[in-house]
């Protein structure tokens, strides 16, 4: 396996669960804490699973157009995370939003690379 091809493999894998981690963060956030709702969850799930379809294909545009949805949740949660007294769900979302765009960034350019 040429070092292209493993870091590829491994920015996937990383991509996978990060981004299944957001998911599984949102429901615990939104469905089992006090103060969530399913109207949050949604607004906050829909952006992640409108590239879905792509990301499960392995389409590099998709991983570039979750580098810039992704956007939106870094920059919420660094704001959450420097107010005093938010939870540890921002921290968090802060460390997963933050790795899987560097980590899709990545998959998405060496993909390009790749062909």
């Amino acid at each position: 396996m040429t070092p292209l091809k493993h870091k590829l493999q491994f920015a996937k894998c990383l991509n996978w669960i990060c981004y299944l981690g957001l998911l599984l963060l949102f429901v615990v956030w939104n469905l089992f804490l006090p103060g969530g709702s399913v109207k949050w969850w949604i607004l906050q799930t829909l952006p992640l699973l409108l590239v879905l379809p792509g990301l499960l294909k392995g389409h590099y545009r998709s991983y570039l157009w979750l580098c810039f949805i992704l956007l939106l949740y870094i920059t919420a949660s660094i704001v959450d995370v420097m107010m005093p007294g938010r939870g540890w769900q921002h921290g968090v979302l802060l460390l997963l939003s933050f790795t899987l765009f560097i980590s899709a960034m990545m998959t998405s350019r060496w993909q390009r690379i790749r062909y």
